[in-house]
């Protein structure tokens, strides 16, 4: 005998445990990509800071320091660290987490 709700909620919780990974994925790719981001961050704040800036105004203008961006030249310049294992496992999680739920029956 064919159970079809039963089914469906075991692709739902599939789909979830998938999302769920691919969310701790995401938190620790970020936890690390800070950590290495963080002394260069601050390294260009003491500069701006030499520069007799304001503190305030060094925080906010370096604040993003790391994530990616265009360039003038109208390029796109992915933001730093993304090449961690840790972050490649996260995209890959992201893409099967996508892929499962483009795969259940609404």
């Amino acid at each position: 005998m064919r159970r079809p709700g039963l089914l469906l909620l075991a692709l739902l919780a599939t789909t979830q445990a998938f999302a769920d990974r691919a969310a701790e994925l995401d938190a620790e790719c970020e936890r690390q990509r800070e950590e290495k981001i963080a002394p260069l961050k601050q390294s260009e704040i003491d500069k701006c800071l030499t520069a007799r800036n304001k503190r305030d105004y060094c925080e906010r203008y370096w604040a993003d320091y790391g994530e990616g961006h265009y360039a003038d030249n109208g390029n796109w310049i992915p933001r730093m660290f993304n090449d961690l294992p840790i972050c490649q496992e996260a995209v890959r999680a992201r893409h099967n987490t996508r892929r499962n739920q483009r795969r259940q029956v609404p």
